[in-house]
């Protein structure tokens, strides 16, 4: 499956617009410049995120159930290994208050990018 311009030209606005970001908090810039460009990034990441889930959405009722079926078992299997990590290392680390909500937010995340990243910038003639 391969991805097209929009989606590598979407990523590298974000990681370029994520580094400049970062910089400009880090050296806590104090102008109207870098407040716009700040407000700017996180309007452009909340756009991203809507084209990111309708994109999928749509995507997703387009692909064949067996494929549907292999992510979905990818995202199980990843997120089952990547909880369990984390709780034997807060086990590890400090066994005496384990906050299941922060246990279990990254491994969620990551397993739903590594099974699902792809689906909004899948060409029409790929699916």
């Amino acid at each position: 499956m391969k991805k097209n311009l929009f989606a590598i030209l979407m990523y590298t606005l974000g990681i370029v617009g994520l580094i400049i970001t970062l910089f400009i908090i880090y050296k806590n810039i104090n102008n109207s410049f870098a407040t716009k460009f700040v407000f700017g990034y996180v309007i452009f990441l909340v756009l991203f995120l809507f084209y990111f889930v309708i994109g999928t959405i749509l995507n997703l009722r387009k692909i064949e159930w067996v494929d549907i079926r292999k992510r979905l078992y990818k995202f199980i299997i990843n997120f089952v290994f990547l909880s369990c990590l984390g709780l034997i290392y807060c086990y590890l680390k400090k066994s005496s208050e384990i906050d299941f909500d922060k246990v279990l937010f990254l491994p969620l995340a990551i397993s739903l990018a590594s099974a699902f990243s792809d689906l909004p910038f899948i060409r029409k003639n790929n699916i």
